[in-house]
């Protein structure tokens, strides 16, 4: 009983961590959700992305929004864990957020590969597979980590004010916070 109890104890924190986007021997960095002066003066990298549906996205299109981006990999159960956290937040700030969920591992594929994964995931903001360039721009310029899920919130200006590497329940509040504030600002 002891036993089955630590392998239950360790597959939640694993599974409500981050999962590499490719296997690597390096440790897992997670951040708690604040604002980064790094990156809170520049502004976010502008990209255009073809959703499930046929329809193209440009990040800059959503100036005068909060926008949250979330990098996933459809085998990833905390990015799986997140996803209903963000369709809750898209349902509930609609007027004010916008949700764009960019998918690792399906890079230079078409978007209608993942229409399935979506509908199973009853998700209704918009989801494409991520660039290599986006990929880059975000993990590789802000966190310089590999791993996934990470979100990263932005500004009505379009400047990358939060971000979070991996994943855990009580995020939902913290993203809900960053969403309440950024989208207050004038």
């Amino acid at each position: 009983m002891k036993r089955l109890l630590t392998v239950l104890l360790l597959s939640s924190l694993i599974s409500f961590s981050g999962c590499q986007k490719e296997v690597q021997n390096s440790k897992q960095k997670t951040q708690e959700v604040s604002t980064t002066s790094q990156t809170q003066k520049d502004s976010a990298y502008d990209f255009t992305f073809t959703d499930v549906n046929g329809k193209t996205h440009k990040l800059s299109d959503y100036r005068g929004k909060v926008v949250i981006v979330q990098f996933f990999g459809t085998y990833c159960p905390p990015c799986r864990a997140e996803m209903p956290v963000l369709q809750e937040l898209y349902n509930k700030y609609k007027d004010k957020l916008v949700v764009i969920g960019l998918s690792v591992d399906y890079i230079g594929e078409s978007p209608e590969k993942l229409k399935p994964f979506v509908e199973r995931m009853g998700i209704t903001y918009p989801v494409g597979p991520a660039s290599e360039k986006v990929w880059e721009e975000y993990a590789g310029r802000i966190t310089g980590l590999d791993s996934i899920p990470q979100t990263y919130i932005i500004d009505k200006e379009g400047r990358v004010r939060y971000y979070e590497v991996g994943f855990a329940p009580s995020y939902g509040k913290l993203f809900e916070k960053a969403v309440i504030e950024l989208s207050s600002e004038k």
